[in-house]
């Protein structure tokens, strides 16, 4: 993608930017953010989502498709972009990280502490249905990242309904590994989403998250999810190892077809033991007016102690 092979440019970018009149500097987003040039006097918040991971933890992996001259190329790219994010990172005076996981990576890379504050969800629109429907549910950008792909297989292999909720460009090569029993929304407004969500069997969700935001949107509305153990979502979707009625999903350990379809096979043993109602509490804690709070406090916190 033409972001990617410009990512060269992003330090330059970013710290062209003259914000020397302002006292107090909040940035969000990946790694380019870090670099925004402040005054001496100035206090720099990053509420960091995560070290970019293409030059650090998946540079081998980013490597392997290469053609020689391409790796000698993105090897110089990324040294340089590891550098200056890591000296980037040393000029922040406060860290937020957006879960425990990016809390972790934020110290391996750049050697740096943070404080975890978890993203904003709406989960007070969430509400339990009576009516639900015989349909598994996935929601977000249909990219490679999210692995749709193994819940497409995983749903044709045990003939299960899968309606898949998003737009990307991996729709064109999914569909064409659908069965009868996958159907594509496309795109679907947010007002449509909380029938879709509040009706389903229970929410699919393959993907390493930082955080995830989809599986905390699904639980608002009392549904377990069904989830890669790993990552944000060892966080959000509460799974003990005794089971019972205080679980709010299942997890599966493996980014593979066999994983997913073991996992919703094990999900359909217990589907009746799952508690709406205690599962949309769990999702309480995720709520925007928690965010705020606790942003405003450590921000006051911050400015206090200069």
């Amino acid at each position: 993608m033409m972001h990617e092979k410009l990512a060269f440019l992003y330090p330059l970018g970013i710290e062209s930017l003259d914000l020397s009149a302002y006292d107090l500097v909040i940035s969000s987003a990946g790694p380019v953010t870090l670099g925004v040039n402040v005054a001496q006097k100035a206090i720099h918040v990053c509420y960091c989502h995560s070290p970019e991971r293409m030059w650090w933890d998946k540079y081998a992996q980013a490597l392997q498709p290469l053609s020689s001259v391409r790796k000698l190329f993105y090897t110089a790219r990324a040294s340089y972009l590891r550098m200056w994010e890591f000296g980037a990172a040393q000029r922040v005076d406060h860290f937020i990280a957006n879960s425990k996981y990016i809390s972790q990576r934020v110290h391996k890379y750049y050697r740096r502490e943070s404080s975890v504050i978890y993203p904003p969800v709406n989960v007070r629109q969430g509400y339990i249905s009576e009516n639900r429907s015989d349909y598994f549910l996935s929601v977000g950008r249909v990219i490679s990242a999210k692995r749709i792909d193994l819940l497409i297989a995983a749903c044709n292999t045990l003939k299960r309904r899968l309606l898949v909720v998003g737009t990307g460009r991996e729709e064109k090569r999914l569909k064409a590994l659908a069965g009868p029993t996958i159907e594509f929304l496309g795109y679907v407004p947010d007002a449509d989403l909380p029938e879709l969500y509040a009706n389903c069997r229970a929410f699919l969700f393959a993907a390493d998250e930082d955080f995830g935001i989809a599986p905390v949107e699904a639980q608002s509305y009392g549904r377990p999810v069904i989830a890669y153990g790993h990552g944000g979502s060892l966080e959000t979707v509460r799974v003990s190892d005794t089971g019972g009625r205080s679980n709010t999903g299942i997890f599966f350990d493996e980014q593979t077809v066999e994983s997913v379809v073991e996992a919703i096979l094990r999900f359909e043993l217990v589907e009746n033991s799952f508690v709406p109602a205690d599962i949309q509490e769990h999702a309480k804690q995720f709520d925007t007016s928690v965010f705020v709070e606790q942003m405003r406090h450590f921000i006051d916190n911050a400015i206090r102690k200069g």
